[in-house]
């Protein structure tokens, strides 16, 4: 086999786990844009709540009831966007951390291939999977934080909402 035919395929290894990182990549930056959607609605629903409390507190007839749901509300609010922006940055450093071991293993795959004319590129082509793979662990370790977390603000939010409900029922 000739030269250019040992080093195209010295090189491919590293390409199989460089796609999966791809995969992954593409999912977690919808993720990120999912995210970075809700939390503008948040931001605009906490606008709305508080323009809908300043104009309850000014009326001739202050409604302390509806002002004070309009502040739980805002405290509501404020908890959820707090902790999708916890998710936001779980998302980006979980993209990191995919993003870098594509770096690590295209220069894994490179050296490999180079390996082939530099045999001791083979230690650096080695040292590079290993930490391409080790930044792949770290990487789904992150996503699999961020995913234990995805359910929170939802979860808040309907905790609040039967507490609402009920104290309507009440009434």
């Amino acid at each position: 086999m000739d030269v250019p035919s040992r080093i195209i395929s010295a090189g491919v290894g590293p390409i199989i786990v460089i796609s999966a990182c791809g995969l992954l990549c593409l999912a977690f930056y919808n993720r990120l844009a999912a995210v970075v959607t809700r939390l503008r609605g948040f931001h605009r629903e906490r606008l709305a709540e508080q323009e809908a409390l300043r104009l309850t507190r000014q009326g001739e007839d202050a409604d302390e009831v509806a002002a004070v749901r309009h502040q739980e509300m805002l405290g509501m609010l404020e908890i959820q966007t707090q902790r999708v922006t916890r998710r936001a940055k779980l998302i980006r450093s979980t993209l990191t951390f995919l993003l870098l071991t594509i770096i690590c293993l295209a220069l894994c795959s490179l050296a490999l291939g180079l390996s082939i004319l530099a045999p001791s590129l083979l230690y650096a082509a080695a040292g590079l999977f290993i930490a391409g793979l080790i930044l792949l662990v770290a990487g789904v370790s992150f996503a699999v934080i961020e995913m234990r977390s995805a359910l929170d603000p939802i979860e808040l939010e309907s905790r609040f909402v039967q507490e609402i409900v009920e104290q309507f029922d009440k009434v």
